[in-house]
């Protein structure tokens, strides 16, 4: 078999957009140090242990605090959650501002978690692979909290909310 021409990286990027995602933030805290982005390449990985997926920038300010704290949480946002959603995606915001909105606490690792979330999911790191321009971290859940709410979508540069068909 021939190998092909490689996938120009803009082309990549274009064909992902036309995919509708769930946007999460993800945010982690070592000591007093508190660091979040908002993400949309996170994903379950398995039930049995709970386990989940969060890709991360290498150049992302947060994905070092996440090697350096060995935890996150992945806060799935509802659709009234956008605000929030457009500040963690600012990268030279600094943490203050970022958590400015919101109701922040912690459930187990000590990450921030927002209340009032579609769903959260709170992590230890339980492996890293590097792979390309990110980090995927694959963490073990070990608590989990939420309202089943409808989740803001992201798809194309804009966020998007549900609408039920029939």
């Amino acid at each position: 078999m021939r190998a092909s021409a490689p996938v120009d990286a803009d082309a990549f990027k274009q064909s992902l957009r036309s995919i509708a995602t769930s946007v999460a933030v993800v945010t982690t805290r070592a000591g007093s140090l508190r660091a979040g982005l908002t993400a949309t390449s996170v994903c379950s990985v398995s039930a049995e242990p709970p386990t989940m997926l969060a890709c991360i920038n290498r150049e992302a300010s947060a994905e070092a605090i996440v090697a350096r704290s060995d935890r996150f949480a992945i806060n799935f946002l509802t659709e009234a959650q956008h605000g929030i959603a457009r500040l963690f995606s600012q990268p030279r915001l600094d943490a203050d501002r970022r958590f400015a909105e919101g109701t922040w606490i912690t459930l187990a690792t000590g990450a921030p978690v927002l209340q009032g979330a579609a769903a959260i999911f709170d992590c230890e790191v339980q492996q890293r692979l590097p792979a390309g321009t990110h980090i995927l971290y694959i963490g073990r859940v070990v608590a989990v909290d939420g309202l089943h709410a409808d989740t803001l979508l992201y798809r194309n540069g804009l966020f998007r909310r549900l609408v039920q068909v029939g």
